[in-house]
C-alpha cells in the first residue's frame, strides 16, 4: 500500500516543482537592472555646525532588504555613526560604499545593484543633525536620486 501511494504522489509532487518554477522565474526581480546612481552636491553652508564655516562632509551609501528595519536603527540617537552599520548588518547588502563631499562640490557616486535589495540609504556624518534629514532612503526601482547637503540634512533635488 505505501508503495503504491509513493507512485501516485512522485508525479504530482513533479509537476507542483515544475509548476512552481516556472511561476517563480516569471516574477520582476527587486533591483534588477544597472547600478544606481547618487549625485551628491554640496550646498554653500554644507555641514557648517551652525557655524560660519562650512566643511566637508562624509557620507556613506549602501543597500538594504528592508527600508523600515534600517530606520529603526538610523533613528536610534544611542548608536554612533561607525556603530550603525555593525547594528544593521543582517539588514545591509553588499559593501557601502563611502565619500566626502565639500561646499560647491558635486560627486557621483554608483551603487551596484544587489538583487534583494529594496533601497539604497545615503546618509551623512553631519556635525549638527536635524530630525532624519541627515540620512535619506532611495527606493531601488528608480535609477537615479540627486540630494544637496546643507548645514544639517539633506535636501531631494531629483528623483
Amino acid at each position: 500500500m505505501r508503495a503504491h501511494f509513493s507512485r501516485m504522489c512522485l508525479p504530482l509532487l513533479v509537476a507542483a516543482a515544475l509548476t512552481g518554477a516556472g511561476c517563480a522565474s516569471s516574477l520582476p526581480v527587486v533591483g534588477g537592472g544597472g547600478p544606481v546612481t547618487v549625485t551628491l552636491t554640496g550646498a554653500p553652508d554644507c555641514n557648517n555646525c551652525r557655524t560660519r564655516t562650512a566643511s566637508s562632509l562624509k557620507v556613506r551609501a549602501f543597500q538594504v532588504a528592508d527600508s523600515s528595519a534600517i530606520r529603526t536603527v538610523l533613528n536610534n540617537r544611542a548608536l554612533g555613526w561607525s556603530k550603525q552599520l555593525e547594528a544593521a548588518a543582517a539588514n545591509v547588502l553588499g559593501k557601502p560604499v563611502e565619500d566626502y563631499v565639500g561646499p560647491n562640490i558635486t560627486k557621483s557616486l554608483s551603487i551596484p545593484r544587489d538583487p534583494k535589495a529594496v533601497a539604497v540609504v545615503i546618509e551623512g556624518n553631519f556635525c549638527e543633525k536635524t530630525d532624519a534629514t541627515w540620512y535619506f532612503i532611495h527606493p531601488m526601482r528608480s535609477k537615479s536620486v540627486a540630494l544637496r547637503a546643507g548645514s544639517t540634512g539633506f535636501t531631494l533635488t531629483r528623483k
